[in-house]
């Protein structure tokens, strides 16, 4: 800590116009609050297309006058009431202003928290924000202000709040989003500008196929809506390339930086991200190989069934012959508008773990595929067979890949069907 450091000005008194610090000076500012220091850290938010910073988060550090720290949850307990937590959090976003305003950031945001429920419960006035864009000389269009959406029960007022930061000029962000009650509701009312994912998606996403599945769907439906997409909590190489597979647009987390009271970007940030970009697309070459070599065992038995349906037209007896491989689920015939022309055929493994509480779907008499990957590509390729990604099958609510190729018989254009159990890898 920096004893020599001068202390920001008391929070009432903060005018519209206040001279900047001299540059020369000490770069890092700390306050008081009761017996406790408080600092900045900034923590670097970088974007994954261009491999650099461009925005950091304003965190606050605290300790006692012998140097014993306080943790942030802490402080931020410390306050006995709506008036004194806002109080505080108007505290922080001083001190943290001032500091961004006294470093080198080039044209970065900073991210700045905001207790929006204590913002909407005590209804301060809305000049404070203005005021200290004026005072610390940052732009407001590089100032974002993230709120827990999930935290206001009173929307209008958050609302209204919302609109005045942007009729400043200032971003808004959705922190937190995918924790405790966070829902696509409030994304489509609120309309923020970028949303911050919750630390904790990514985390479970690292040790399940499925929550990663999940956190994709997630981005697009986020992208959808308009916003940009940071992922929160980054903590390892793999943690960075789930979230650069999400399609993401940038990413925090200690496998990056951990926050400082200086704002240094860690030296070959861009090498790293250019490593990490090369990684997804080996990834993503590998994933392909990997289902690609999962269904080569069976594609002979799969060449051989189109050959006898072909030539005997007996689909369930053609069929019959994938059902000696243990992965094999079931296989139907598609005509060339997507129609299902036969009875799904399941080998007896496969019957006896049918779920019957999907019965209503387990019937794909006059059911339609034409809207399905593996009939249009079939289509598409004639006579080459397809290798379908791992998807969600609607006939029995689990994970399978498909394999599909057109196939003639008696004049008419068929695609022979044939879906094969996967299971995450």
């Amino acid at each position: 800590m920096h004893n020599a450091a001068s202390p920001l000005p008391e929070l009432d008194n903060v005018a519209p116009r206040i001279a900047l610090p001299d540059p020369s000076a000490e770069p890092v500012h700390y306050t008081r609050y009761r017996d406790l220091s408080l600092g900045s850290h900034f923590q670097p938010i970088f974007s994954i297309a261009h491999g650099r910073a461009v925005g950091y988060e304003g965190l606050v550090r605290a300790q006692y006058d012998d140097g014993r720290p306080e943790s942030p949850a802490a402080l931020l307990a410390m306050p006995r009431n709506g008036r004194e937590c806002l109080e505080l959090d108007r505290t922080c976003r001083t001190l943290h202003m001032h500091n961004f305003a006294r470093q080198a950031s080039g044209h970065a945001w900073l991210f700045l928290n905001l207790n929006s429920q204590y913002l909407v419960s005590e209804r301060p006035d809305i000049g404070f924000t203005r005021n200290l864009l004026h005072a610390t000389g940052i732009p407001a269009h590089r100032l974002v202000i993230e709120i827990i959406e999930s935290e206001v029960r009173d929307q209008a007022q958050l609302k209204q709040f919302i609109r005045h930061f942007r009729e400043l000029g200032c971003l808004i962000a959705i922190d937190d989003f995918g924790a405790g009650h966070s829902n696509f509701d409030r994304i489509w009312d609120l309309e923020p500008d970028i949303v911050k994912i919750d630390r904790r998606l990514i985390q479970d996403a690292s040790s399940s196929g499925r929550v990663e599945r999940i956190l994709n769907g997630i981005v697009s439906l986020l992208h959808e809506a308009g916003c940009l997409v940071v992922v929160e909590g980054v903590e390892s190489e793999h943690e960075a390339l789930l979230a650069i597979a999400a399609n993401a647009d940038m990413l925090q987390g200690f496998h990056f930086a951990k926050p400082q009271p200086c704002i240094v970007d860690p030296p070959g940030v861009a090498q790293t991200f250019a490593r990490l970009r090369r990684g997804r697309q080996w990834q993503s070459v590998k994933r392909r190989a990997d289902q690609q070599h999962y269904s080569r065992g069976i594609e002979g038995l799969f060449q051989q069934a189109l050959a006898d349906f072909t030539a005997r037209q007996q689909f369930a007896q053609s069929s019959a012959l994938l059902f000696s491989d243990s992965r094999t689920v079931r296989c139907y015939l598609l005509d060339e508008a997507g129609h299902q022309v036969s009875p799904s055929v399941y080998p007896l493994h496969s019957q006896q773990r049918l779920n019957l509480q999907f019965a209503p779907l387990l019937c794909g008499d006059h059911a339609n595929w034409s809207h399905k990957h593996y009939h249009y590509r079939a289509l598409k390729q004639p006579g080459v067979v397809q290798v379908s990604r791992p998807y969600l099958s609607i006939a029995d609510s689990r994970m399978c890949i498909t394999l599909s190729q057109t196939v003639h018989v008696g004049g008419l254009l068929r695609v022979f069907c044939c879906d094969l159990d996967w299971q995450d890898q």
